[in-house]
């Protein structure tokens, strides 16, 4: 018969109910911790050293003389500056800017450069507008400004042309403005290399965008005459698509094209 005053074992239940809470209460608290870490250190982050850096005010387009009057200084968080970015206004003077910069951009030494005529690398396809065609043309020393026309530049083309070409009875020399704001969209033939100016030589070529029309115009006109291209200057130049001559509709190329033609459109003997 078992004593009547014998201790009766602990219920192992009530034991494993007290850790159990106190374990979760110990993980909340960890949890907590954490997450009041993780706000901190964001804190810092957002809020740590800044520094003034030259952003651009304005749009500014590629191969544009960068001016102070563009520009603007701006504080930014010092790990979001990129390398080579820069502090002061004055160490933007006389440079030009190598590819389109949108307003807010911080201005850094890849996008600028003393030389307006070097370029990035571009896409193999020629960017040609819907509705134009790429034509190659002909230059030189003396008939392309010495070989400063450079890759999305802007020209006008001149011709001379002897009028016996349109009416026997009266040859004389005379020279006329055929086309304006023309774009040029490559200088030379395709390389691997970015143009570098002079130090690439001088080109043999240019090639331009115009409509199918106008290319079978200025195709005579390279046959039978001389032409001369005039570099424009870039606050000139007129980036809008070119209205279409009404004699010389876009996608439609004429039958033919001949002196009476090109005397009908520019009318060299009133010269």
């Amino acid at each position: 018969m078992a004593a009547t005053n014998q201790i009766r074992p602990l219920n192992q239940a009530s034991i494993r109910t007290p850790l159990f809470i106190l374990g979760v209460a110990l993980a909340l608290v960890a949890f907590l911790v954490m997450f009041a870490f993780g706000l901190l250190f964001a804190n810092r982050a957002g809020t740590g050293a800044q520094v003034r850096v030259v952003v651009a005010g304005q749009s500014i387009d590629a191969r544009e003389p960068i001016a102070d009057a563009m520009l603007t200084i701006s504080s930014i968080p010092t790990v979001a500056a990129p390398p080579g970015a820069f502090t002061k206004l004055s160490d933007l003077t006389g440079q030009f800017a190598l590819v389109s910069i949108p307003k807010g951009q911080v201005i850094s030494a890849n996008l600028v450069s003393p030389n307006p005529d070097i370029l990035t690398n571009e896409s193999s396809y020629l960017p040609i507008p819907e509705g134009s065609i790429a034509i190659t043309l002909p230059t030189s020393e003396q008939q392309g400004v010495a070989g400063y026309i450079a890759q999305n530049d802007y020209i006008n083309i001149m011709v001379t042309v002897n009028t016996q070409l349109f009416s026997p009875s009266r040859p004389r020399q005379v020279t006329q403005t055929v086309f304006t704001n023309v774009h040029v969209i490559r200088v030379g033939p395709s390389s691997t290399l970015p143009r570098q100016g002079q130090a690439q030589g001088l080109s043999s070529s240019i090639t331009v965008v115009m409509t199918l029309c106008d290319a079978q115009y200025l195709d005579w006109l390279t046959i039978n005459g001389t032409l001369k291209y005039l570099l424009l200057p870039y606050q000139d130049y007129n980036k809008a698509d070119p209205k279409p001559n009404p004699a010389c509709p876009t996608t439609t190329a004429p039958q033919v094209v001949g002196p009476a033609q090109v005397e009908a459109r520019w009318n060299f003997l009133q010269g």
